[in-house]
């Protein structure tokens, strides 16, 4: 195989200039991280969902009633848990709504304004006046109408979606083209990586919507880089970074119990790093860092956890009607590895990963690297990616729900593992040839951004795109709600006008070179 252009260099901020030819000509290093983390925010911008998460009640009880009761919300979600005599509360961990919170609340002010809450008179008859045919969707649209939270949950989740997840997701994008960077690939190779990344996988689809599941494989990520990278730093910094990247893990668990793996599989890592260069008992000791960085999060969710549900030691899945959990193997959900779960979670047409995300399988090819010595990720970081890939696997399968539930949402539990399964995949792709690298990389952009605008199963998203063209899907729901809220999109719109607007958005960050110059001094300059 012939690989793409490296460079050898391992400070990300003193690579060599790209080649006057290229698009990348006279930009920095850092100017180039600033302007893909602008990229994926705006791609991700115009491609939010109004769809509203179980998450997202807490967020807004938080800044609205300064509360972690949701009681108002109570029948609206089936993981929404009433206790009685306690109220209701969020059946999931708190973590993506307590850190999404402090966002809405800058927006608050205006969200109250744009969208107050007005329930109708009792007695009135609520017109859906919607395209909507799904009936649970439907059922949901008349309550939320009736008590005129319509139009405050439509904006909550465009906005935390937006300005919360988007953002957090580009940064990751930044983060992976530091590691290719890092890695000694050329700077146009480690940029188009970092692109295919955030717009080639299910990152991009999780994006749309507040997804704790989301929030774990960013957390990871960052608590990952912190451990391994910058090595050789002074001892001092070195502690830090563990307290950091333990801080980072033990909040995973905060945001989903599937952290728990991120928590455990990390900090084996860590103790694998040291343990290259020093003693059991000096490895150990440096890993109690860690610990103690996870140590906060976890007395959190203890005492959370004791608020809600009046017991520290029992997670909210515990306390789930026997309805939800009614006709599974175990009493609450959990239990052994599920044989349909193994198989659903790679393969199942309605959530498997390797169906929403095939490049993945390009991963199988990576021991063939390192047996030919060629590969440029370390194989002790390929071994780490392959562990926790299978630590997830096993663990999300012992999830019983996942074969009656997860097909609702698309592919999901197993997010976080995608970051590290895309080191594997980034190693293989740039020792391919161009042409065979590119068909990939298209391939893998085309049904992610078919699965991004319709949100249904590949097959349907593809098929729907195909047939009836372009879509965005903030933009088709509000088609579907437009004789209620906008009469004039009743017959339809095309989304086509926005994205010419959002390319000449794209190409001007990427061919402005110095936006903040004025044009007489960028003409004396020249």
């Amino acid at each position: 195989m012939t690989p793409l252009d490296v460079v050898h260099t391992t400070d990300p901020d003193l690579a060599p200039e790209p080649a006057r030819t290229s698009l990348l000509a006279g930009l920095t290093p850092r100017g180039i991280e600033i302007r893909l983390f602008l990229t994926l925010w705006v791609v991700f911008l115009l491609h939010v969902s109004p769809f509203v998460t179980r998450e997202q009640y807490l967020t807004m009880a938080l800044v609205e009633k300064h509360s972690v009761r949701l009681d108002e919300y109570a029948d609206l979600h089936p993981d929404l848990i009433t206790i009685p005599g306690r109220g209701t509360f969020l059946g999931n961990n708190p973590g993506i709504s307590i850190l999404a919170a402090p966002f809405y609340a800058l927006a608050y002010p205006v969200v109250r304004r744009v969208a107050p809450v007005r329930p109708v008179a009792p007695g009135t008859i609520v017109d859906l006046q919607t395209k909507e045919l799904r009936p649970n969707r439907l059922a949901f649209f008349k309550k939320v109408r009736e008590r005129g939270l319509d139009v405050r949950l439509a904006l909550v989740a465009l906005f935390t979606a937006g300005f919360f997840m988007a953002p957090l997701t580009a940064l990751s994008g930044v983060v992976m083209f530091r590691i290719f960077r890092h890695l000694d690939y050329a700077i146009d190779t480690s940029l188009g990586l970092a692109l295919l990344y955030g717009l080639g996988t299910p990152m991009f689809f999780r994006t749309a919507t507040m997804s704790q599941n989301l929030l774990v494989a960013l957390l990871g990520l960052l608590a990952f880089v912190l451990l391994w990278w910058p090595s050789g730093s002074r001892p001092e910094e070195k502690t830090a970074r563990y307290f950091a990247a333990g801080l980072l893990a033990g909040w995973s668990v905060v945001s989903d119990y599937t952290g728990v793996v991120t928590l455990l599989i990390l900090g084996i890592f860590a103790l694998a790093l040291e343990l290259k260069k020093t003693t059991f008992a000096r490895a150990l000791g440096t890993c109690l860092w860690y610990a103690g960085g996870a140590l906060g999060p976890g007395l959190f969710m203890l005492v959370w956890q004791w608020i809600c549900f009046g017991n520290p030691w029992l997670p909210a899945q515990f306390y789930l009607p026997k309805s939800v959990v009614a006709g599974y193997q175990s009493a609450h959900g959990f239990g052994w590895p599920l044989n349909e779960a193994l198989w659903g979670l790679l393969f199942d047409p309605l959530y498997g990963l390797l169906v929403f995300a095939p490049i993945f399988a390009i991963a199988l090819y990576h021991p063939v690297l390192e047996w030919r010595r060629t590969n440029r990720l370390p194989s002790w970081v390929a071994i780490f990616a392959w562990g926790f890939f299978a630590a997830l696997w096993i663990f999300c399968s012992c999830i019983h729900y996942t074969v009656r539930h997860q097909w609702q949402d698309g592919v999901r539990y197993m997010i976080p593992a995608v970051p590290f399964l895309f080191l594997l995949v980034a190693d293989v792709l740039a020792q391919a040839p161009r042409a065979l690298t590119a068909l990939v990389a298209l391939a893998a952009v085309t049904e992610t951004w078919c699965l991004c605008m319709v949100r249904e199963s590949p097959l349907d998203s593809m098929v729907k795109v195909l047939l009836h063209g372009l879509e965005l899907p903030w933009l088709t729901t509000l088609v579907k709600t437009a004789s209620a809220y906008y009469p004039p999109l009743a017959d339809g719109a095309s989304p086509l006008g926005l994205l010419l607007v959002a390319g000449v958005v794209l190409w001007g960050i990427w061919r402005i070179r110095d936006p903040w110059r004025s044009i007489s001094d960028t003409q004396e300059a020249q």
